[in-house]
């Protein structure tokens, strides 16, 4: 999401707003001639925004100072400027420069939204999902926070996308397809959504596009026609369509196969910084492919995907700690790795962490706990799990004995592929 020269008003947290008092007042000490920052200072809307924007990205021979760029929206929003309160919303929704806030960044989205229809589209989708209850650190004092009201969000943004909104109808179809409930009442609704922004060439719409037209979604499949949006997509910069080509590359999916290919594209992806491929290129340096077997170089990039909140590199480094790779092995830390996958919400670190339950991986042995985690994976259609789990209702470990419901899972776990629910159903 891009800053714009156009803004709303945002809340720092006292000790924040006085470190960022200071510094540009030790700023402006020390570099008396300075006009955009005297004009700022004089209370010059549109000089705070540029000079925001100059410290925000490091422009014009400014050094980048987040903090500051936050200061300076802050004082434009103070003076009424819609601008000013878009981009301090959107400091505060990423905690750029700013302590996160979503309560206030909801509220400052808000204040821009008659004159900012990004400010609409961005409040939308804080909308859809709601922001919960926070609590002051300093008073202890509760903030409410924003219930969830689809129904207006989705409202909200189909109005934007009838105004011509480019990315209200990209951002509209994205909910309705990892909704199944509103996928199956609005799935013919999709690709038309995407139709502008796609001709407008924006990446992330010819991505779903592409996402669309290989699995089928509100049209016809075809394989080829994926891979199409996805070299559109990636030429534009898009890592996530990088991905997507890489896998159709690597299988062959739509055209030949060119493995070194797609490593390329995972690469360009990861130093982009796309947790998805950095755990990918972590992959790669543990299986020696295209580059030399490196366990540390795999940890390093499966961090740096965790840094970010993407659970599926807690399962890898789960995997590693547990293993030994890159390190000692040492089964604590992999089942704490494999909890937070599992509370992030990664099927495969919520079957793991089920082991780590049922066997005293790291922790005491709980069936019980570990019949928990199954069928949050199985939930997921994590196989594995729906097996696991499978046996567990049949033997009745951690669970009331249920052989129909275990034998139920272990006959879908054999039909997606699993060999051992095979074997046991052989028995």
């Amino acid at each position: 999401m891009a800053l714009r020269r156009k803004l709303l008003p945002l809340f720092f947290s006292g000790a924040l707003l006085m470190s960022a008092v200071a510094a540009a007042g030790a700023g402006e000490e020390a570099d008396a001639r300075d006009p955009l920052r005297d004009a700022a200072r004089a209370g010059d809307v549109g000089a705070q925004i540029w000079l925001a924007d100059e410290f925000f990205f490091g422009r014009n021979g400014r050094p980048r100072n987040p903090t500051l760029a936050a200061f300076w929206f802050r004082r434009a929003a103070e003076e009424g400027s819609p601008t000013g309160a878009y981009n301090l919303a959107v400091c505060l929704e990423h905690g750029w420069g700013v302590e996160r806030d979503l309560i206030d960044a909801f509220r400052f989205y808000s204040q821009a939204a008659a004159e900012e229809p990004e400010a609409r589209l961005r409040r939308a989708l804080l909308l859809y999902h709601g922001i919960p209850d926070a609590t002051e650190e300093a008073s202890g004092a509760k903030r409410p926070g924003i219930p969830a009201d689809r129904e207006g969000a989705l409202r909200e943004l189909g109005e934007l996308h009838e105004s011509g909104h480019i990315g209200a109808g990209r951002e509209l179809a994205v909910l309705i397809y990892h909704d199944p409930e509103l996928l199956k009442a609005r799935e013919r609704e999709l690709r038309p959504l995407l139709e502008a922004a796609v001709a407008a060439g924006d990446p992330g719409a010819m991505t779903l596009f592409g996402e669309f037209w290989r699995r089928g979604v509100g049209g016809p499949g075809d394989a080829v026609q994926a891979r199409v949006w996805w070299e559109r997509a990636a030429a534009a910069g898009d890592p996530e369509a990088m991905m997507s080509l890489a896998e159709a590359l690597e299988f062959g999916q739509g055209g030949a196969s060119d493995p070194a290919r797609a490593y390329e594209l995972v690469r360009t992806a990861a130093a982009a910084g796309f947790p998805a491929a950095q755990v990918r290129l972590g992959d790669y340096f543990l299986e020696g492919d295209f580059v030399n077997h490196d366990p540390a170089a795999a940890v390093k990039c499966f961090q740096d995907a965790l840094a970010a909140d993407y659970f599926p590199a807690a399962t890898r480094l789960g995997d590693c700690r547990l293993r030994g790779i890159g390190g000692e092995a040492d089964p604590r830390a992999a089942a704490e790795y494999y909890g937070r996958a599992a509370r992030g919400g990664d099927p495969d670190g919520e079957y793991k962490f089920g082991r780590c339950y049922l066997e005293g991986t790291g922790m005491n042995a709980d069936p019980a706990g570990a019949v928990y985690w199954f069928r949050r994976a199985a939930a997921h259609g994590q196989i594995e799990a729906m097996r696991e789990l499978g046996v567990c209702l049949i033997s009745g470990k951690g669970v009331p004995r249920d052989e129909t419901e275990g034998s139920t899972l272990l006959e879908a776990a054999a039909a997606a592929g699993d060999s051992e629910a095979q074997l046991l159903l052989n028995r």
